[in-house]
């Protein structure tokens, strides 16, 4: 059974990742329990970026770099630049406006530009949702940029009770109407409005969401598939939002999947960056694998006030493959 069809296609991606730091060197630093730090290790964490005293429009800035040079974007070919982020402080208060600072900056003269948040770390699933209706709605739509980019709002909201470790970073793709790979095939979400409180809720409902985790992942995951009208097995792997590595060892276990078909292995080597897991783990994965041509591809992220997403994405192939790189 053929796959839906889908107005557009992923055709380029990076990221910008800043300097590496140890998790347990951090944790001396501040003061973690050794316990809390065994924990942080069992879990799969082992270093984290931290940007410094770099502010996300340079975070934002160095991703789009990274995808213009490597990709040799025609900026009077970009109609339109969407911000995505996770935190609120991520983006500066009224009146400035950081998308339109970055088209500017870019050079993006025919482009619009706007921002989308809310889910926190699933904004990015979100928003490639919103493109989806936006390509079907505007015909003359054909080539829209989504950057990310997010920083901790200190260190003390780094470690979240080792179940993950926040990371600094940035990403940006670029969706093209006429692109015939990567193309999304199905979307998926849910939304629990009582977290919203995120790190400040109550410790029993933060016992509550850790709980229904598993439940939650595994039948948006599989209501995903079904949309895709493929089975699970269709797909090559399914990229996680960057976790606790042994929440997607249970969820792998109770969809009747091996182990390894959940991509957890850069986990250790970059923490959770935040919006940004949709993009790295993709590019990693793509570095480490060699897929075959074509495959299909499933993506899960959540965030921390309640908020789930899903892709299915069909027809994948490697953004450098079958084109010269700039140098």
């Amino acid at each position: 059974m053929s796959a839906p069809r889908t107005p557009f296609g992923i055709e380029a991606a990076s990221h910008y990742l800043p300097s590496r730091v140890s998790v347990e060197d951090w944790a001396r630093a501040h003061g973690v329990p050794d316990e809390t730090l065994q924990v942080l290790h069992d879990n799969g964490m082992r270093y984290f970026h931290h940007a410094g005293e770099a502010t996300v429009e340079q975070l934002a800035s160095r991703a789009l770099d990274t995808l213009f040079e490597q990709h040799a974007i025609d900026p009077a070919s970009v109609d339109l630049l969407v911000y995505v982020h996770s935190l609120p402080s991520s983006m500066p208060a009224p009146p400035s406006s950081l998308p339109a600072r970055l088209a500017t900056t870019f050079g993006l003269r025919q482009a619009r530009s706007f921002a989308l948040t809310g889910q926190n770390c699933a904004s990015l699933l979100a928003a490639l949702r919103v493109m989806r209706s936006l390509f079907l709605a505007e015909p003359q739509l054909n080539r829209v940029l989504l950057v990310s980019a997010d920083r901790a709002c200190g260190e003390r909201y780094r470690e979240v009770g080792a179940f993950s470790f926040e990371s600094d970073g940035a990403c940006a793709l670029l969706l093209s109407r006429h692109h015939p790979f990567n193309r999304p095939l199905a979307f998926a979400g849910h939304v629990d409005g009582r977290h919203h409180g995120g790190f400040r809720r109550p410790q029993a409902r933060t016992h509550e969401y850790r709980a229904l985790y598993g439940l939650v992942a595994h039948r948006l995951i599989s209501r995903t598939a079904q949309a895709s009208q493929l089975a699970l097995e269709d797909f090559r792997h399914l990229l996680p939002v960057n976790l606790d590595r042994h929440v997607f060892e249970r969820l792998a276990a109770s969809l009747h999947m091996p182990v390894d078909w959940v991509f957890t292995a850069n986990i250790a080597e970059h923490g959770h960056v935040m919006c940004c897991d949709v993009v790295i783990n993709l590019l990693d994965l793509w570095d480490r694998h060699a897929l075959d041509a074509r495959e299909n591809l499933l993506f899960f992220m959540s965030g921390n006030n309640g908020s789930f997403a899903t892709m299915a994405l069909g027809n994948c192939q490697s953004f450098h493959e079958g084109r010269p790189m700039n140098k």
